[in-house]
């Protein structure tokens, strides 16, 4: 009876916990993704399940989850702006529906729902490398970051554990963190984003063949991610992968050689990130390398 009442507890005293919902597709939630075309989803829909991540009666990002992997293959988010809100500590969520195949959707912690983590990866599963602080262990990694949310429920919404992979510790902090803010001032000088022209993001997790936190939740391999807007009624893009390893750096390629890559990554006959839209000249792509590359030089001689 006492766990009982300490779990209702728990729930009562969550502040505003999100909402979400495992759907059939993403319609209710397309807004997200670059003219209503969400990417390539696998056709195991056993195994892959689409989410539509709300927060306060609002949805705020899309998420396609790989449930033996149990981790996402990619979240899916528009961008504005970032600069309303804080990063708060706040307690990481599950999702109850993954699991129990039904239910009101409401994201909670996992001591409160009986029987998760069947399918999905769980708080404690990540607390096993909380511990791992050095450069060659492992955190949690956001795909839809905090730096790029832009209001404070949003920023609030992405601390769920479907949107979570881990990331080894010193890739998270460094190439790939630096990697998310020259995206996100890019997308400021070349995009000009506002309510009325958001940037259309999509960040990815290409998994490893066995390696795997806690013997359940895989470690991925690579990690991708590529942006999409109009500036003066032209398509603006560009996409950066890399290894989730020490020492390793995001490479900035191409939308189409993303595509290409991801083709073979997930092993499927074509991988459109979005819709088969947004592909960049290639002299726009060799200016924006060289002035990322020149961005990590800068971080790196301080």
């Amino acid at each position: 009876m006492m766990g009982f009442v300490c779990g209702v507890f728990l729930l009562l005293t969550l502040p505003a916990l999100a909402r979400t919902e495992v759907v059939n597709d993403f319609k209710v939630c397309k807004d997200f993704f670059l003219e209503s075309k969400a990417p390539t989803v696998q056709l195991d829909q056993n195994r892959y399940k689409r989410i539509c991540q709300k927060y306060k009666n609002k949805y705020e990002f899309a998420t396609l989850y790989d449930t033996t992997n149990r981790i996402p293959v990619y979240s899916a988010y528009t961008y504005s702006d970032c600069d309303e809100g804080e990063r708060k500590k706040r307690n990481w969520a599950i999702e109850p529906q993954l699991d129990l195949g039904s239910g009101s959707g409401e994201m909670a912690l996992e001591n409160t729902v009986k029987g998760a983590g069947g399918k999905q990866a769980l708080d404690k599963d990540y607390k096993t490398i909380e511990d791992s602080n050095t450069p060659d262990g492992y955190n949690r990694g956001h795909l839809f970051p905090v730096c790029h949310a832009e209001s404070q429920s949003a920023k609030d919404a992405t601390f769920t554990l479907t949107n979570i992979v881990p990331q080894n510790v010193e890739f998270n902090g460094g190439a790939w963190a630096s990697t998310e803010r020259f995206v996100r001032d890019n997308i400021k000088e070349k995009c000009t984003p506002d309510n009325n022209n958001k940037a259309y993001i999509v960040t990815g997790a290409v998994p490893s063949k066995n390696s795997k936190v806690n013997n359940r939740v895989n470690i991925p391999e690579y990690m991708w991610t590529a942006f999409c807007c109009k500036k003066d009624n032209r398509w603006v893009s560009m996409a950066h992968y890399g290894r989730n390893a020490k020492g390793e750096v995001t490479v900035p390629v191409s939308l189409e050689k993303l595509e290409e890559q991801l083709k073979t990554d997930y092993d499927v006959k074509s991988f459109l990130v979005f819709g088969g839209n947004c592909y960049e000249v290639k002299a726009t792509y060799f200016d924006y390398a060289m002035r990322f590359f020149r961005y990590l030089n800068s971080i790196i001689r301080g």
